[in-house]
């Protein structure tokens, strides 16, 4: 039964290791399209991250499903769940998890890092649009004040 334990925990922290690289590779791409100001390709970006994400959620049950299977009902995160673990899979194997959930929380945390300074970027070219656009609907103005001011000293 421990080898089994871990071999299920070493298989999804796996798939969740390869998520999150998926999701630091669609990071780059989502910032260079900010950057470039590519809208359609950013909302085919977050579609594909969107996918990822679903597929982080299905791991989480299979997380949930252990977590039950160990008697617990907080799920991983608490260290009731990393206890029992421990207990089931000694310290060797435990030490293997561990090191490798740090990798994932540290991957999750930079990519966190780096979704808030992309969203600063957006925010700032749509702030510069707003402006942009601004500026557009009181040059439209102007003109049509001036036209319509010389439309009517020509006539």
């Amino acid at each position: 039964m421990p080898t089994e334990i871990f071999g299920t925990v070493k298989s999804l922290i796996e798939e969740e290791l390869c998520l999150y690289k998926s999701l630091a590779e669609l990071v780059d791409t989502e910032e260079e399209k900010v950057d470039t100001s590519d809208m359609e390709g950013l909302l085919r970006v977050l579609e594909e991250k969107q996918s990822i994400i679903s597929r982080q959620e299905v791991l989480l049950e299979r997380w949930n499903e252990i977590s039950f299977s160990l008697g617990i009902e907080d799920g991983r995160e608490g260290p009731v769940f990393w206890n029992a673990l421990s207990s089931r899979i000694g310290e060797s194997g435990y030490n293997q998890v561990v090191k490798h959930i740090d990798e994932i929380r540290e991957l999750g945390q930079g990519l966190l890092d780096r979704e808030s300074q992309i969203r600063g970027k957006l925010e700032e070219h749509l702030s510069d649009m707003r402006k942009t656009l601004l500026s557009m609907g009181r040059n439209r103005v102007a003109m049509k004040g001036y036209s319509q001011g010389m439309a009517s000293t020509i006539y």
